[in-house]
């Protein structure tokens, strides 16, 4: 019966230590961590789109995630977070058209809850932040979410494709190509 106790103690140690952490937080790194909460939050209540079944019961899960990521975003709590909210996306639409406003708010949540919780991991919690890191931030989020909004404005203006398997597969193996290239040619390098 003692080693239940300890595993308990040993947790609820591990919390008050990171909760002692915030109250320790730099106003900089309380603010980015707040950000990382609300995105988070926005992400996973928009994803389910209004259902509470399975998608909706896919983003509740992860809700103890996002908590865990605010606390320590160095961790894969973040990441549980992104593939809850693609999860619970997934789920409620497939493969038939989403609704473009909402497509965009859960793109835009999503994108700006990784990348703050990535300068959140890359900083140490106490630190405070140079405003040149912020402003380089700022300017990199701002540039994909530009550009992703270019995108959706044209596809907008090209009117609505018809839901396809086939192109969807295509797309998420562009994807994956797009990205996978440049992190073979840096690991490479």
């Amino acid at each position: 019966m003692t080693r239940p106790r300890r595993v308990a103690a040993g947790a609820g140690a591990a919390v008050t230590g990171q909760v002692r952490l915030l109250r320790r937080l730099p106003a900089e790194q309380f603010a980015f961590r707040g950000l990382m909460l609300l995105t988070g939050a926005a992400a996973l209540l928009i994803a389910p789109g209004g259902r509470l079944i399975l998608p909706g019961l896919v983003a509740l899960v992860a809700v103890p995630a996002l908590l865990a990521g605010v606390l320590s975003p160095d961790g894969g709590a973040p990441a549980v977070v992104l593939g809850a909210a693609a999860g619970a996306w997934t789920i409620r639409y497939g493969v038939a058209t989403a609704p473009f406003d909402a497509t965009l708010a859960v793109a835009a949540a999503l994108a700006v809850h990784h990348s703050t919780a990535a300068l959140c991991a890359a900083t140490a919690p106490t630190s405070r932040i140079e405003p040149s890191v912020v402003v380089r931030w700022a300017g990199q989020l701002a540039a994909g979410l530009a550009v992703a909004g270019g995108v959706a404005a044209m596809l907008r203006l090209l009117g609505r494709p018809a839901a396809s398997v086939p192109l969807e597969l295509a797309g998420v193996a562009a994807t994956v190509l797009v990205v996978a290239v440049p992190v073979v040619l840096a690991r490479r390098g």
